[in-house]
């Protein structure tokens, strides 16, 4: 058997294996945990009341739901959340598992939510009944991913053999045409090599795009020299916030885009042009309209309250129900026409790797299937997108954070590697990738550290002449000795570092002080020290609201993608042994460091992460350098 669709097998084990995993641990706080300790981890709502029920865009039925007294967490559900909605039991668990209702989070601020249901609308009693809201498993994207790990192992189409066999280095190695940089306004030299290359490709090009280096800015040039020949374009990427922002680059450069995708998923700025605002700006949807509006009233005279209920109103509501669904039923077949004729005759279609296999997509081919950060992109994700173009692009950074994978055993599984990772081991695709050097984020002192480490030393300051250059735009402050342990968070056993957070709080506002227009993040690997971090914020703010709103304060995963004028970041892990964690995956490191423009202020416990090998280089460069300070300066003071 190929090898490479041997390991595509062990890829679908791989699949099982995270999908267990991820079943597991939510089940395990959902059905063995208490009610307590579920609304304690953000993942249940109780008391849940409705306070209005509508219908929206597709005739999908919207709930407007408030948490009651004790509820638990506010603003536990993010948009795009899946979710169980049901009435409970004594116990906290559904009353009736058959009566589980699906949706899916619209909005959410405080302690209301709108929710998206899915099936027909609520009975009037049951409005005003207590209910549960719980975050549930998003089984949908893992039976996709499996189905395109089937199709491209079975696959006979001799095309798509060879560009399976070439993702998983075992094809012909990669061949590339004589080609000469493009010419282009703005572009630089490796930027318009890449286009050129690109554009000569028969089935693969590769960009590795560094940290600042113009990677989406480029792609984004290819989209509209693409265009300008009359080709047709997948855009796509593994998150939400990555689609929508090849959709706002999009539409900078005059192309319009249709977004795929559920709208409550999409960024306000983008909404406009998701697929359904496309179809509701369409002459012919008045016709979908008028028919909603037919099937609502339907619904309601169906429901209508009888103080005396006998075979005539019966008759009545089955006759209204009956005409609702028929109107529905209409109406969604309009909808499906004006979709199906948007998305065909539309040049630059966007949507997750996910959402590459909407019904709306279906039978449909492009030119190019482009995937942005592929650095981030499991590869079964991917091959749902390979299958609506013989012409495929990865675009991004192996040497940024991977996907995320949970079950040691999916990652024992190959899991865990990217596609952009896996397509660029070895040399098999060397002669169609090609790496941006050119970096215009960050001041050289950050931009040289990052390139000794992880770029071996390629990158290149090309930012303008006329940006100053500060010789202090890195420190690496050492808490060896200062007693600052790392703790436990009970509840959730993340780790933290109260006395490191309130240093380095401390830091954070002399800084600020000095730099009134910086915006700031602060960066730690784990969840309780960014909560740490947070409550030592507030309070240093002290009521500023215009100094808290120019701080941001998250995980390393949240700022991926993302600059900051200064970055501090909280290295945590304080102990006799050595433990690091999280900090293993030196991809983090690089992730973090390189989110910053003109400040870098590491803070650690150089005694503690310095037993790795990594960390102690790290630790030693920035000696070479004059970068490291000790954090007795300031204990002394």
């Amino acid at each position: 058997m190929n090898e490479g669709i041997e390991e595509l097998g062990r890829l679908a084990q791989a699949l099982v294996e995270e999908q267990r995993e991820d079943e597991r641990r939510l089940a395990a706080v959902l059905e063995k945990q208490s009610l307590r300790v579920r609304k304690a981890e953000g993942l249940t709502w109780a008391p849940v009341t409705i306070e209005n029920q509508g219908f929206t865009f597709g005739g999908r039925i919207k709930l407007t739901l408030k948490k009651g007294q004790n509820g638990g967490l506010d603003d536990a559900f993010r948009a795009g959340s899946p979710v169980h909605f049901y009435q409970a039991n004594d116990a906290g668990l559904p009353a009736d598992v058959g009566a589980i209702r699906r949706g899916i989070v619209r909005k959410s601020r405080s302690d209301t939510a709108e929710v998206i249901l899915d099936g027909e609308p609520l009975e009037p009693a049951s409005l005003h009944e207590r209910w549960t809201l719980d975050e549930r498993a998003d089984d949908r994207t893992y039976r996709l991913m499996a189905e395109a790990l089937s199709h491209w192992i079975n696959t006979e189409d001799d095309s798509e053999a060879s560009m399976r066999n070439g993702l998983m280095g075992r094809g012909a190695e990669g061949l590339l045409k004589e080609t000469s940089p493009i010419e282009h306004p703005s572009l630089n030299l490796g930027q318009r090599t890449w286009v050129a290359m690109a554009e000569a490709a028969d089935q693969l090009a590769i960009l590795h795009g560094p940290p600042g280096t113009g990677k989406t800015t480029t792609l984004l040039a290819f989209v509209q020299r693409a265009v300008a020949r009359g080709e047709r374009l997948l855009l796509t990427a593994p998150s939400n916030a990555a689609v929508d922002l090849l959709v706002k680059g999009c539409v900078r450069q005059k192309t319009t885009p249709v977004r795929i995708g559920h709208p409550v998923r999409l960024d306000a700025d983008v909404v406009e042009y998701g697929l359904d605002a496309h179809v509701e700006k369409d002459p012919e949807f008045k016709q979908v309209k008028d028919l909603r509006k037919r099937a609502e009233k339907a619904w309601k005279q169906a429901n209508t309250y009888h103080r005396n209920f006998g075979a005539e109103q019966r008759a009545e509501r089955r006759t209204a129900r009956s005409e609702a669904r028929s109107l529905e039923s209409e109406a969604n077949a309009m909808e499906a026409y004006l979709s199906e004729r948007i998305v065909r005759t539309g040049q630059v279609v966007c949507a997750t790797l996910a959402g590459c296999a909407d019904d709306n997509l279906k039978g449909q081919s492009f030119d190019w299937v482009i995937i942005d950060e592929a650095s981030q992109a499991m590869l079964p994700a991917a091959l749902i997108a390979m299958q609506r173009g013989p012409r495929l692009i990865l675009a991004g950074d192996p040497l940024q954070l991977p996907p995320v994978v949970k079950s040691d055993e999916a990652r024992a599984g190959g899991l865990a590697v990217s596609v952009l990772e896996r397509t660029m081991q070895g040399d098999h695709n060397a002669t169609v990738s090609h790496m941006l050097t050119d970096q215009y984020r960050m001041a050289p002192d950050i931009m040289q550290l990052a390139s000794d480490l992880f770029y071996d030393g390629r990158l290149c300051d090309a930012r303008s002449s006329d940006v100053v250059h500060d010789g202090h735009a890195v420190q690496f402050i050492d808490t060896a000795g200062c007693g600052f342990d790392e703790d436990k968070e009970p509840i959730s056993g993340s780790t933290c570092n109260p006395d490191e957070a309130k240093f380095l709080v401390h830091r954070l506002v002399e800084l600020t002080a000095e730099f009134p227009e910086h915006a700031v993040a602060v960066i730690a690997p784990y969840r309780a020290q960014v909560d740490v971090l947070n409550r030592c914020i507030d309070d240093a703010c002290n009521g500023d609201v215009d100094l808290r709103q120019r701080i941001e304060c998250s995980t390393v995963d949240a700022f991926q993608g993302q600059e900051r004028d200064v970055v501090f970041i909280s290295l945590t892990r304080s102990n006799a042994s050595g433990e690091i964690g999280f900090l293993k995956e030196y991809r983090r490191m690089n992730v973090a460091m390189t989110r910053a423009k003109h400040r870098l202020i590491v803070i650690g416990d150089g005694a503690t992460v310095g037993q790795d090998a990594f960390y102690a280089d790290l630790f030693e460069a920035a000696e070479d350098r004059g970068f490291y300070r000790s954090a007795w300066e300031w204990m002394s003071l």
